[in-house]
């Protein structure tokens, strides 16, 4: 099982977005296009009600969030971890509602936006493990001082994948492994925390770039599915060290 067969796998899961709003407005259910879900649209039934979405899954209930968030899904904000306007942003909410979700066509900014809801958590958090896939390590190079105030948690383990194209500078806390630059998750971005022990607080990003800048994946708070992408890491992805700065 590689990183990519888990994308597949995801294929097969659909949720659904009801728009509960006064009037059907198709620019709502458009801040959906690049996600694997059902749209449908449900009047409200009182002028002074305020509009708001309800995901689900089948029958079961998910949650639900106020219209204003869905633009979130669109331009996000870009925090650093461990910054308080992250953990109160709109797309906090929406990332939990819509975990196990495929998403098909993020650029990179969102993609971003999404990395750093999980590094924020492995931040607060303060132990175990952060597993981050940049493709190739010079991507990294604008996230040196994220990577940074990361490794210098004391408690928290940091590891970095990507081809070898560039040579990171030594961060303490933080290991750098090589891909081979043939290899198919040489293609997938991901982010990993395998929660410190704690099972609540795993969580998981996966993305494959199937065009320059688009990527199409997934992310999970799925404990089960979280492992698997850990051990898909571990065991697939790379175990060539390069500035090792940790114990593995």
């Amino acid at each position: 099982m590689s990183l990519k067969d888990l994308i597949r796998e995801i294929e097969g899961r659909r949720k659904t977005v009801t728009v509960f709003a006064h009037e059907e407005d198709p620019e709502l259910g458009s801040y959906f296009d690049d996600w694997h879900v059902a749209v449908e649209h449900e009047p409200l039934p009182r002028d002074d009600y305020e509009g708001f979405i309800v995901v689900s899954e089948g029958d079961r209930y998910l949650g639900s969030v106020g219209l204003g968030a869905v633009t979130a899904l669109e331009s996000p904000r870009i925090c650093d971890p461990g910054d308080r306007e992250l953990a109160e942003a709109d797309l906090h909410y929406l990332l939990e509602l819509l975990d196990d979700t495929l998403f098909t066509s993020f650029d990179r900014r969102r993609m971003l936006a999404a990395s750093r809801e999980f590094e924020d958590r492995a931040a607060r958090v303060g132990r175990g493990t952060l597993y981050a896939g940049f493709q190739s390590l010079s991507a990294m190079r604008a996230q040196i001082s994220v990577y940074r105030g990361l490794g210098s948690i004391a408690g928290l383990s940091v590891r970095v994948y990507g081809r070898a194209d560039w040579e990171p500078p030594a961060i303490p806390g933080v290991t750098a492994h090589r891909i081979a630059d043939d290899a198919d998750e040489a293609d997938v971005w991901f982010v990993t925390y395998d929660g410190g022990g704690n099972p609540l607080y795993k969580c998981a990003l996966v993305a494959e770039e199937v065009l320059p800048g688009t990527f199409y994946g997934f992310w999970t708070y799925d404990p089960a599915l979280v492992d698997r992408v850990v051990d898909c890491v571990r065991g697939d992805v790379a175990d060539d060290a390069v500035g090792e700065n940790e114990t593995p």
